[in-house]
């Protein structure tokens, strides 16, 4: 199962952070829990050799490079360093491999996702 150490300035610092963004306390303690490494139902099992990449990529959530219409083309990959490097993820060449994969797959998702919503015969 994937999951995420609280971070290393302590839980108090952490739920200071997310009082701060505005959540309620049962919202707060959901997180703690969970950055804690409760386990949770929503829970993915990952090769450990696989986390980086993962976590990288969820790092990466707000990265992607759109086009006129709104529609994701691919990660931000001048931002990919710096978030890796700032979210305190040791990445490497292999990694990046793997991120791509991750892009890749959700880029055809979404594509099928656009697909469906096209009326037949016509533009959206």
């Amino acid at each position: 199962m994937l999951r995420q150490s609280t971070p290393a300035a302590g839980p108090d610092r952490f739920r200071a952070e997310l009082e701060a963004f505005g959540l309620g306390p049962a919202q707060i303690d959901a997180m703690v829990k969970a950055a804690q490494g409760a386990a949770r139902e929503d829970g993915i099992e990952v090769f450990a050799w696989c986390a980086p990449a993962l976590r990288w990529f969820l790092a990466l959530a707000s990265q992607w490079r759109r086009d006129g219409d709104g529609r994701a083309l691919g990660l931000d990959y001048g931002a990919a360093e710096g978030t890796a490097r700032m979210a305190g993820i040791a990445v490497g060449p292999d990694d990046f491999a793997r991120l791509q994969v991750l892009e890749q797959a959700v880029l055809r998702i979404l594509l099928e996702r656009q697909k469906r919503r096209r009326p037949v015969g016509g533009r959206r």
